[in-house]
This record gives structure tokens, sequence and C-alpha cells, in this order.
């Protein structure tokens, strides 16, 4: 985990992928800066208001055991959604946006709740523990690099399997 210009540093030495970075916020709605002030299209990446708009930046890198490796900006002030990118062997970039529900958030907690009632009902939970080992022990060490001094942390705790359910788990009505 590194914080502010150390971040921007990362992206000159080619750590991270601007044109991952730059793929993934053009699927924002949301756009802050020259588009709020007169409507313009931008590339936030290339024209540089990406770094006057993001005054704390953050970014996580994460190497997993298949050798893929991911990074995690947090780049408060750019835009007000969630993106992502991701270069696909044989299909070169992909990007989308996450679906938010409407502020208050009430819909994911119900789905929450839904996902529990299911696992009380049937006695199986609606997906594999392993996920929300991964997710939350992935979270936490990316939280102790902060609180230690960005310092590169083994997880071997996470060496875990995961399957992903065949059956979505997206919320229906």
């Amino acid at each position: 985990m590194i914080e502010g210009d150390a971040v921007w540093k990362a992206a000159d030495a080619g750590r991270w992928s601007k044109p991952l970075l730059t793929a993934a916020l053009s699927r924002s709605d949301t756009p802050q800066g020259l588009t709020l002030k007169d409507g313009r299209t931008q590339d936030l990446v290339a024209n540089g208001e990406l770094r006057r708009l993001v005054k704390e930046p953050a970014a996580y890198f994460i190497e997993h055991n298949d050798g893929l490796r991911t990074t995690l900006l947090m780049l408060n002030g750019a835009i007000q959604d969630f993106n992502f990118a991701a270069r696909v062997k044989g299909q070169g970039i992909l990007s989308t946006q996450f679906l938010l529900s409407p502020v208050p958030n009430v819909t994911y907690s119900a789905c929450l709740v839904s996902k529990i009632e299911d696992m009380f009902a049937t006695g199986r939970a609606a997906y594999p523990v392993e996920r929300t080992l991964l997710v939350s022990g992935a979270l936490e060490a990316c939280l102790t690099s902060r609180l230690q001094g960005q310092k590169r942390l083994e997880t071997p705790h996470l060496n875990v399997r995961y399957q992903a359910p065949q059956e979505s788990q997206h919320a229906r009505a």
C-alpha cells in the first residue's frame, strides 16, 4: 500500500497501468473537474486533471498465488462511482462500472439478509465461506500494510482454494 505522491510516481514507473485506469475511468457516469465545469468529455489520466482532483491518492498492490497482480486505486475526488478494468488474455482491456444501488443503500442490506435467511432455512451458505475469507483477509492485509508504514505483507493464511458458485449471486426482485 502506498499513498500520496508515491502513487503518481508508481504510475510513471509502470508499477500500475495507466491504460487500465483510463479504461476504468471511461465507464464513469460521474467524472469530476472539467466535465462539471463545461460538460466536455475528458481523459482524466492523459490531461493531468486526475492529479489535480485527487488530493490523497492511495494504491493497494495485491499479488495472487497464481501470478495475477491487481491494483486497487483509491482516487477520491475524481469520480463518484466504482469502476474496474482488466487486461484479459486474448481479449485485450475490458472495463465496466459496478452497479450501486441508490442512497440510502438499503437494497444491499436487504439482499444480505435474504442470503442469511436462505442459510438458516437450508443449512447451507449461499456462497462458499472461502469467498468471505479471501475478501476480508485481503482487505485486512491492505489496511494493516497502511498501519505498518506501507510495508509488504505476506498472507499465507489466504492460501485458500475458491470455486465461484455456478449460479449467479446477483439479487433479483
